[in-house]
């Protein structure tokens, strides 16, 4: 009799410890048929048909709002209803290939709902946002903005807001949706695991505890690499791992995808089992259905794998520059055009903060201190001064903590209001940092009583872009005192999930966040 697996990692790999004998449940030749699973494809399809029409029915709306209830002149509603059908049909296509390039329509199988809508919010609203202001430059170019008057064109820009709001709640309905659906099975890809060994299991049983995981798994076949040559198999009709049946070995591979329609094949063989591999990738090449290989736990543990050819030769990448190429052009004109803008709208407000730091205590205006930055390299950030001269830390291992004796009064209301970090906008146009990204640390800076760098794992890889003035930590309740190991590893993983998935509209939402949380963050002090 074989036992179900042990989940002992200091157990010996056994084969008989992989494969558990039992007669639960019905046998696979017995089992009821299942009806097909619903295709992610098929929910694609109506969020875009879905998104099209949102796109119409708010340009409708608005015109229905500034004629009825702002009780707008019936010249500038005929003005505007001239505009709208000359710009509905551009306006819908232009929105569509913007979410599509932002990423709109991906991850349809969402997890957690907060972490997921959250990952659409800012996308959608970079993406709308730039469809939008083509749009007016369309209209512009052809003249027909030229004939709206403000009453018209203010119509025009509540078009704006109120699809920006449509779509997204749509956006959150659709994905709330989703994930029931998916909770439900109807969008997890019916999946058969090639291979009975330690690597299968392991991943059997990761798959099991993720809730929401995109795959319903039919069952597994067996194949000579899952055991030693001195094991023999067992009489796979009545064999069990994890809980899926075993549906036999590879020689009836071929009819058990056919019989149990499966989508998607997953070989978890050694790679040193070349010669298994490639018998099974021939056998499986005339159907039509997805084959991945389960990488080694090594590479496993790798995010954003890709693959590039070289020569014709494969390479596997495991780790990226986040910015690379045109994205890193992006960043950098972004940094340019908002940090330009932003110094010369905030010049007065930094006049009159050095003046009120001159006159209420000595000391010098700006407040200079070594932090890491791009590359794990240091710089020397600028803020304005906030603490008594005599009582300042400069190497920052000493935490600033509320109602703080060493800042001054005007030190107080300048970091309640965050204006003591508008100096940093020089730091952005130097390059030394960006408008939003990880924020720096002091290079002494503690997490409880060890070195912040020192504490949490990965904590360099944060450096991997440069500093920002905000961030994505920032935005999520994260900002102000890191007094344990929980709330920095917290903010690291925060950090993270910004380097690895940046964008123009993600930066954008992080900074109208951060424009919002400036009135009423409680741990800015």
């Amino acid at each position: 009799m074989f036992e179900l697996p042990s989940r002992d990692s200091s157990a010996k790999p056994d084969y008989g410890a992989r494969v558990g004998m039992a007669f639960q449940g019905p046998r696979p030749d017995s089992a009821s048929p299942v009806a097909a699973a619903a295709s992610a494809p098929a929910l694609l399809c109506g969020l875009v048909a879905a998104d099209a029409l949102m796109v119409v029915g708010t340009g409708l709306a608005a015109e229905s709002i500034a004629t009825r209830l702002l009780r707008a002149a019936p010249a500038d509603a005929a003005l505007f209803a001239g505009v709208f059908n000359v710009a509905v049909g551009p306006l819908a296509v232009l929105s569509l290939m913007c979410f599509y390039s932002a990423g709109c329509y991906r991850n349809l199988r969402p997890k957690t709902m907060r972490r997921t809508i959250g990952s659409h919010a800012g996308p959608l609203f970079g993406a709308w946002t730039a469809a939008f202001l083509v749009l007016v430059l369309m209209l512009g170019v052809t003249g027909d903005l030229r004939r709206l008057d403000t009453a018209a064109a203010g119509t025009l820009w509540l078009w704006y807001g109120i699809g920006l709001f449509g779509l997204t709640a749509l956006r959150g309905l659709v994905l709330r949706l989703a994930r029931d659906w998916n909770l439900a099975g109807g969008l997890r890809q019916r999946t058969l695991l090639v291979g009975t060994n330690d690597l299968a299991f392991e991943w059997l049983d990761r798959l099991q505890r993720a809730e929401g995981a995109g795959y319903q798994v039919i069952g597994a076949v067996s194949t000579a690499a899952d055991r030693p040559p001195s094991v023999a198999a067992p009489p796979l009709a009545t064999a069990r791992m994890a809980g899926v049946p075993v549906l036999g070995g590879v020689a009836g591979l071929v009819e058990q995808v056919r019989k149990n329609r499966i989508d998607l094949v997953v070989v978890a063989l050694p790679w040193s089992a070349e010669a298994e591999i490639t018998d099974i990738l021939e056998r499986l090449r005339v159907l039509a259905v997805d084959v991945r290989l389960l990488p080694h736990r090594l590479i496993a543990r790798t995010a954003g794998l890709s693959v590039d050819a070289t020569a014709g030769i494969p390479l596997l990448g495991v780790i990226h520059h986040p910015l690379a190429g045109w994205r890193g052009v992006l960043k950098r004109s972004e940094d340019l055009l908002v940090g330009g803008a932003a110094l010369a709208a905030l010049a007065p407000v930094l006049l009159l903060a050095a003046a009120a730091i001159k006159l209420e205590s000595p000391g010098p205006v700006l407040f200079r201190q070594k932090r890491f930055g791009f590359n794990n390299e240091e710089f020397e950030i600028w803020k304005f001064r906030t603490m008594h001269t005599d009582r300042g830390d400069q190497s920052g291992a000493q935490r600033t903590v509320r109602n703080d004796p060493r800042v001054t009064r005007v030190g107080r209301f300048l970091r309640r209001t965050s204006i003591d970090e508008l100096p940093q906008l020089f730091n952005v146009l130097r390059g030394d940092m960006s408008i939003v990204g990880p924020r720096p640390h002091p290079v002494a800076m503690k997490a409880g009583d060890v070195l912040y760098h020192e504490a949490v794992e990965n904590y360099a890889c944060r450096h991997r872009v440069r500093p920002g003035i905000t961030g994505w930590a920032q935005v999520n309740g994260l900002r102000g005192e890191i007094d344990n190991l929980h709330t920095a590893a917290r903010r690291v993983e925060h950090d993270l999930y910004y380097v690895d998935n940046w964008s123009l509209g993600l930066d954008a939402e992080i900074m109208v966040r951060t424009a919002l949380l400036l009135f009423w963050d409680r741990n800015a002090y």
